[in-house]
């Protein structure tokens, strides 16, 4: 009993990293292209498309949910495409500047 407890607790305590290291995987195969590798928005692409620097979001996780799921000018809404729970700690990944 001991070591299944003890099993949960070390399970509940790596869950955020893997978490974010999921959360880091969605962001590169899908925002990358748009906001760049590090999310500064500073490719050609996204000042072509005047995408903000995502490192520095005052957003609360929330409202970041809400322009994922619907989008926001030409982002594309990714409400559909990805679970709830990607977008979930996609959310978060960025809320915290992306780490």
């Amino acid at each position: 009993m001991k070591k299944l407890v003890a099993a949960v607790i070390v399970s509940l305590l790596a869950a955020p990293s893997a978490w974010a290291a999921g959360a880091s995987d969605t962001f590169q195969a899908k925002c990358a292209a748009c906001h760049g590798k590090d999310g500064k928005g500073q490719s050609d692409m996204a000042k072509k498309l005047g995408v903000k620097d995502l490192t520095v979001t005052k957003l609360p996780v929330a409202e970041i949910e809400k322009v994922i799921q619907n989008g926001r000018g030409k982002m594309t809404p990714w409400k559909g495409k990805l679970s709830d729970a990607e977008i979930g700690a996609l959310a978060k990944f960025v809320a915290g500047g992306l780490k």
